[in-house]
């Protein structure tokens, strides 16, 4: 397949604790910055921030922004893999009909020997 022309480019090789420099200032998520260094080495961790609110609006036109973005499969590829599927659930059924029949037959047999 090919590749989509809507992926998402990498931010940057920084884990997503880090601390990150925005504008020469050092951004710290989690809690609030503070200019001593002793104060950050005696910070709680607390909860996590709550993410920003959003107004019904601004949501529906982050929604649309975002299906825009989706990279939808084409009617021809779309029937390719429903008729695959239907190929491969009926060669299933005929396997699975022929171990039934196979069971069928053996096990009658196989419990009437009387062994013990």
């Amino acid at each position: 397949m090919p590749k989509s022309k809507n992926r998402r480019k990498p931010k940057g090789n920084k884990p997503s604790g880090a601390a990150q420099t925005a504008g020469g200032a050092e951004v710290i998520e989690g809690a609030a910055a503070s200019s001593s260094s002793s104060s950050r080495s005696e910070r709680v961790d607390s909860a996590p921030a709550k993410p920003k609110s959003v107004s019904p609006v601004q949501f529906a036109q982050q929604v649309r922004a975002e299906m825009q973005k989706v990279t939808w499969t084409s009617r021809g590829e779309t029937m390719v893999s429903t008729i695959m599927v239907l190929v491969m659930v009926a060669i299933m059924s005929l396997f699975f009909f022929t171990v039934d029949q196979i069971l069928r037959f053996v096990m009658p047999n196989l419990l009437s020997l009387n062994l013990f």
